[in-house]
Parts: structure tokens; sequence; C-alpha cells
């Protein structure tokens, strides 16, 4: 009989690529769905970054372990133009996706992994892949579920003499918050004491509706601190799969390990991707253009989602960035009982078969299942068809023209709440 890693036979597929796949399916089936549930950046990709991807199909060269040179040394300059990041391009790295090289990552580091509660579906399963340990840090509503130093302090003290490893978020998923230049540097003062490492997870940096690029923990801690990022959200290249993660000089001592694990494992990145990413990662006017369109009208259907929820009773994060917010149905928990709903997962159903809505349950964030929160990814519209001059037209008319999936999911949305409030007023 097989033997499997028991680590890994308790896996389930990412909940993400999942609830895509079964959406696949579905609308293949004929069933008119909105999907809330994946966060797939729905702009084209730009033409140039095209065109270099075209310009190098040919190149059937094995590439570095560590990534193209061009690639690294492209990749320090853009982290000091567009973050003020110092990188040494010696130690900035190339995978198959930023998720892959967290992946490597957590294989190296025998860390105790503190997460914040509200954190990306897969950092628990690829601890879990190793048997590492680890422990979820508690969040609150009140703070769009960012995490406080409080908490992270708290943590620490009782657990003296533990090696930490943070993993932290921003522009986040699947909050979208952002956190503040105060609040990391108040997080990275608790860091230098307390020795603990960073993972940044900075893939929606410029997926920012506060400002041009959000705060980096790096330039607060940048001696503790290793960023990651890549080419699928900012420029729309999921596909592509191809990440970056840069370490800082403190440890150098890092490369030859990863080094070896990249040779035995991945190899390296697709010759041509890294040549395409070359050219995104350049600076140009009119590719940061793309960039800015993009995330105003991101920022303009978050806030039209937002209102509208909010306006219904429905708990929300309201997003400063990335594609999401979490929405909470507790103030409708006596409808949810009387339908006999009781945990995220199986509103998520409901939600899905009855509704043809397709949200994430907050259980896969990390949330008590018991609790009715779900992720909400604002992305079911066609980037490529946005209207001419879509800034001159009144918001409500203008996610109706151009991201009517968006009103018709929240509009589903809205009907259930009604239906869950009206269950609530019934006599037994």
């Amino acid at each position: 009989m097989t033997r499997l890693n028991m680590h890994i036979e308790s896996l389930k597929p990412s909940a993400t690529l999942a609830i895509n796949e079964r959406v696949k399916k579905l609308r293949a089936a004929g069933s008119q769905l909105c999907h809330f549930g994946f966060g797939q950046s729905p702009f084209p990709i730009h033409t140039t970054i095209i065109d270099a991807l075209r310009d190098h199909a040919g190149d059937n060269s094995y590439m570095p372990s560590l990534g193209l040179s061009d690639l690294r040394e492209q990749l320090s300059t853009y982290l000091d133009h567009y973050h003020g990041l110092s990188f040494d391009p010696q130690l900035i790295f190339i995978g198959p996706g930023s998720k892959e090289l967290l992946f490597q990552t957590v294989l190296i580091l025998d860390h105790t992994f503190l997460i914040p509660r509200g954190s990306w579906v897969s950092y628990l399963p690829q601890i879990r892949a190793k048997g590492g340990r680890y422990t979820i840090l508690e969040t609150h509503f009140e703070q769009d579920y960012k995490l406080r130093p409080q908490a992270l302090e708290g943590y620490c003290k009782k657990h003296q003499g533990e090696k930490f490893v943070l993993i932290l978020n921003s522009p986040n998923n699947p909050s979208g918050a952002v956190y503040s230049d105060d609040e990391l540097k108040a997080l990275s003062d608790i860091c230098r004491n307390q020795d603990i490492l960073v993972l940044s997870d900075e893939i929606y940096s410029r997926v920012c509706f506060v400002g041009e690029t959000a705060p980096s923990m790096a330039s607060y801690y940048p001696e503790g601190t290793i960023v990651y990022s890549g080419l699928s959200k900012i420029f729309s290249a999921g596909g592509y799969r191809c990440g970056f993660m840069a370490v800082p000089a403190s440890l150098s001592h890092l490369q030859p390990v990863f080094q070896s694990l990249f040779s035995e494992t991945f190899s390296a990145v697709a010759s041509p991707v890294q040549h395409a990413a070359v050219r995104a990662f350049t600076p140009d006017p009119s590719l940061d253009d793309t960039i800015h369109n993009n995330t105003a009208f991101l920022k303009t259907v978050a806030e039209y989602a937002y209102d509208r929820l909010d306006a219904k009773g429905v708990g929300c994060t309201n997003p400063q960035g990335a594609f999401y917010m979490l929405i909470d149905l507790s103030p409708f928990t006596e409808g949810l009982t009387r339908l006999q709903l009781f945990n995220s997962e199986a509103i998520a159903m409901h939600l899905l078969d009855a509704c043809g809505v397709a949200l994430l349950p907050g259980s896969d964030f990390y949330f008590e299942a018991s609790r009715p929160i779900f992720r909400l990814a604002f992305v079911d519209f066609d980037g490529a068809d946005l209207p001419p001059a879509w800034q001159d037209i009144p918001r409500d008319d203008l996610i109706t023209q151009a991201a009517p999936n968006i009103v018709q999911g929240v509009d589903r949305l809205l009907k259930f709440c009604d239906e869950l409030t009206r269950l609530a007023l019934v006599k037994d």
C-alpha cells in the first residue's frame, strides 16, 4: 500500500484555486454566477511586456538558478525607484511566483511562524506541509484585522527563548487593509527587540488606494525583513509565474542555501518570462499610467461595493488596496440559524448554490469556522473593456456599465440579507 507524508496527505487544494475551478465548470454548464471568490487581476497585460516575451520566445537556455542577472539588477533599481528600498542585486532571487519563494523560505527556516488572523490562504498550508510550528495571532475588525503591536509583543514575551518568523502581508489579502508607516514602525521596534525575522509579502504593493505605493516593513526594519513580490498583481501577469524575493545583507549567508534548494526543485524560471519581467520592472511612464488607471478603477469598484453593503448593515473592512474586502454577516445570525447555516463554509456553499455568488469562507483565512466571515474579491469584470474617460462617468452608472457582475453580485448579497432579516422576524 502507498504510504504518504502525513503532513502532505492532510492538505486540501488551495481554496482560491479550487473555487475558481468550480466556478469555471458551473459557468461552462450555463450557471450565471457572480465570482467573488478569486483574486486574479482583471486587466490586460501591458503590450510592452507581451512584446518582450514574444521577442525572447526562442530563448530556450536554462537561466541561473537565482535568476537572470539583468533582471536582478533591474529589480534593485525598481525597489529603490518605487519603494525607496536598497537591496544588493546579488541578494535578489527569482522564482516561479512569490508563492513558491515563500514556500522555499518556509522550508529552510526552523522557526515558529506567526500568522495574523486574516491572512492569505496558503501561508499555513505551506507551513503544515513541512510539519512546521506556527501560531495564529489575534486581530480585530475595528483595526481591519491588522496585527497590533501589543498582540505581537504579548505573545513573544510569553514565549521567551523561541525563534520567530512573522509573515506580514500589506496590502492585505483578504481584508484590503494597508499598514501605515506608523503601524509598521511600531511593529518593527518589537521585531528588532525580539529578533523576529519578517517575511513581507508585498505582491500588491502598487495596488494601493491611499498612496502611490504601500509602505514597506523593510523601510523600518531593513536588517530583518525579506521582501516578496512579482508580476501577478501589479502587472496583471499571474500566468507568467514570475516572482522575486529581496534579502537583506544581514542574511547574505542564506544565498547558497536558496541557490542549492532552487537548483534541486524548480531549477529556474523560464527564460522568456524573465526577459519580459525585465521590461515590466523597468520604470516607464506609459506602464505607470496603466497601473495608476487600473488601481483607480479598482478603488472605485471597492467603494461601490463597500458603500452598498455597509448601508445594509453588513460588517465590512474598508479596502485601502489589493482586490479584496472581508464581509461579516454576524448581524444576520438569527436568520442564518433559521436556515440551519452554522459555519462559514456552509454559508458559502449556500450562497453559491442558492444565490449564485461565490465567496471564500473566513475559515480559509484562519477565522473560527463559526464566524460568518467571508472574503469578497471585487474583480469579476473585464478590465479591457473600461469605457473611455471613465473617470467622468457617475460612479454607479460606471459600475453598472463596466462591471455588471459586481452590481449583480452585490444585489444578490443584499437580497440574501433581506431574506435573513425576514426570517429573523418570523414567529415560531
